[in-house]
């Protein structure tokens, strides 16, 4: 390496000057001043030289620089630079792109009217952790972009602190990387093993711990306890207040029940008013007993839902592994057998599971699916009963009473579908069939020229509850042709006496349709005089078990004159159920009461039968009292 090479661009500046400075000293002779020159030209030759180095090395600069800036503005992360108070300093195309605008609009504005608002008290408390804590670990939080009005981005944000230098201030440097795949992904995970209603698990992860849970009690020869949980009567608040007040119940439920169970515990929901508590690692059945007494006490307390004050309570059947089973479908079967019991035996209770109550399940589940094929195939049938006018003794009334002939158990009293149909859910379709058949059967018996009398059918409290009920009627009363006048509907005096107000608006609405109404089974429960005022009712109907003790109860008879002299007070007329003696029939005659309804007279007769006393106009022998 030549002298020149050594030196450096300023020294060769330096150099070339001092020799134009010699070059024009006149003192200089010939060969002194070709000397000079000469050294002045590979002076200037070795500057070009580092000028060309420096030219060349200021492009690979140039392109490097280039080649950074596309790798930070087309990199898959978007990078933002904020100050303390969230305004955007610097923000790479990718982070512009997400946003959906230019960078330049973006720079200066703030970052948080990019964010979905749940995500602004999320990014605001990020910002203050960077700029609070120096500290080496990026900091990281998820929040949601609003990228343009109906598209989001979810993003986690890792963040560090950039200290000033000198006069300036910190700055906060954030990677934005999208998670939205995995958000996606993590959803549905969520969906598959959670209940969207109310975050429990659902069946399926229920499942997975149940076996996880035999898997430990196995191996440590630990009990593992599951209790089936199902609200009582829940259908009913969801016909008369609709399902999302029902939904809101169910949300609160589920809140009370995950208070009532250790951290290892799993609350589950299985489907509708249906709830499993797995207890794992249990020492004893009365842990079980403490979470039931939790469970209960819970429930006691009132739920607020939609401006109702509700009153709710479960029943509660428990299994235990391996006693009563030892994988999971025996567990869940035999603890769904111990709450079946337990409302069959009153509700708002629990039972533990016994081996007979397995019986007991598949015969009412046979009894279900019989009765759901005999309705499909029309196997049930509407009787009628006679109701007699008491002093003329004539049939002035009908009263429509379902009946079902079971082959392998014969004829199946009206008391055992009823009850059974509301607990199963099959109540609905049965009103409405022997609603529909009862109107066409009067239709019928009208166009073949027989007197058309009323006909009373009976609606439970679930009908009453559910809204639309008068539009039902309406529409099956337009498509038959039926005369609203000689349909009666008898309510129960307990379900009158529920949700009063709703009750009276309904009672009204179903009044001003034409329709005769009265009140079904009436002493058994606590109606008022007052209340009683309130409603458009045509006729009180006395409970038999009054009337099989009027000749031989006083207590019985007086509550009956009772009756009969309210309903003449307010000028309704008075029925007596059950009459099935003369001397019956004489002690109602002698209070008054306007008609009865009884074996006295007749049973409840085929639609053939009651055609026929119909035409012959059957009537009542009465005997002067």
């Amino acid at each position: 390496m030549s002298s020149y090479q050594r030196m450096t661009k300023t020294q060769l500046i330096d150099q070339l000057q001092t020799l134009q400075a010699q070059l024009k000293n006149p003192a200089n002779d010939l060969d002194r001043s070709q000397k000079l020159d000469q050294e002045l030209s590979v002076y200037q030759i070795e500057l070009e030289m580092q000028n060309q180095e420096l030219r060349e090395t200021q492009q690979k600069l140039e392109e490097v620089r280039d080649h950074y800036a596309d790798l930070y503005d087309f990199a898959p992360v978007g990078y933002v630079t904020f100050n303390e108070q969230g305004i955007v300093e610097e923000i790479n195309l990718t982070g512009a792109s997400w946003l959906g605008r230019p960078r330049n609009e973006l720079i200066g504005s703030p970052f948080s009217q990019w964010l979905k608002q749940k995500s602004l008290p999320i990014f605001f408390k990020h910002l203050k952790r960077v700029f609070q804590h120096e500290n080496s670990v990026p900091i990281a939080d998820e929040v949601t972009l609003q990228c343009t009005k109906h598209q989001h981005r979810e993003v986690m944000l890792e963040s560090m602190l950039i200290p000033g230098k000198k006069h300036d201030l910190a700055l906060c440097r954030t990677a934005l990387m999208d998670i939205s795949e995995r958000k996606k992904n993590e959803h549905i995970q969520y969906l598959a093993y959670y209940d969207q209603l109310t975050g429990l698990p659902n069946r399926m992860l229920l499942q997975d711990r149940l076996v996880q849970a035999i898997s430990s009690g196995q191996r440590a020869n630990t009990p593992v306890a599951v209790l089936f949980l199902d609200l009582d009567r829940f259908k009913n608040i969801n016909d008369s207040l609709g399902h999302e007040a029902g939904d809101l119940l169910l949300q609160e439920t589920s809140q009370r029940l995950q208070r009532c169970v250790r951290k290892i515990d799993t609350v589950a929901r299985l489907s509708g008013d249906e709830f499993i508590l797995l207890l794992p690692k249990i020492t004893n059945t009365v842990q079980v007993r403490i979470v039931i007494d939790h469970i209960f006490n819970a429930m006691a307390v009132p739920f607020y839902i939609a401006g109702h004050k509700l009153t709710l309570t479960a029943s509660v059947g428990i299994s235990i592994y391996p006693d009563d089973g030892a994988d999971v479908q025996s567990l869940i079967r035999n603890a769904d057998a111990a709450m079946y019991h337990a409302k069959k035996d009153g509700r708002n209770r629990f039972r533990f599971y016994t081996e007979n109550m397995n019986i007991r399940a598949l015969e009412a589940l046979s009894f279900e699916n019989s009765l759901r094929r005999a309705l499909e195939n029309q196997k049930l049938e509407v009787h009628y009963q006679p109701q007699v006018d008491v002093i003329s003794g004539k049939v002035i009334g009908l009263e429509a009473l379902i009946r079902w002939y079971d082959p392998a158990a014969g004829w199946i009293p009206p008391m055992k579908i009823i009850p059974f149909a509301e607990e199963r859910g099959l109540i609905d379709p049965i009103f409405d069939w022997v609603l529909r058949t009862t109107c066409e059967q009067s239709r019928a018996w009208q166009k073949a020229g027989l007197p058309a009398v009323p006909i009373a059918v009976n609606i439970c409290a679930q009908q009453v509850r559910q809204k639309g009920l008068a539009k039902k009627i309406a529409h099956t009363l337009e498509s038959t042709g039926m005369d609203p006048r000689f349909l009666e509907l008898e309510l129960t005096e307990s379900v009158l006496m529920q949700d009063s107000e709703a009750t009276i608006a309904m009672v009204h609405e179903l009044q001003g349709m034409g329709l005769q109404l009265s009140i079904d089974d009436f002493g058994t429960g606590y109606s008022s005089l007052s209340y009683l005022r309130q409603l458009p009712i045509n006729k009180l109907k006395i409970d038999q078990s009054f009337i099989s003790d009027i000749t031989t109860n006083p207590d019985a008879a007086a509550i009956t004159s009772a009756i009969i002299g309210m309903a003449k007070n307010l000028k309704l007329r008075a029925l007596a159920e059950g009459v099935e003696t003369k001397e019956q029939l004489s002690f109602l005659k002698s209070q008054r009461c306007d008609e009865i309804q009884g074996f006295y007279f007749s049973e409840a007769l085929t639609p053939d039968q009651c055609a026929q006393l119909l035409r012959k106009e059957w009537h009542l022998e009465v005997t002067e009292h």
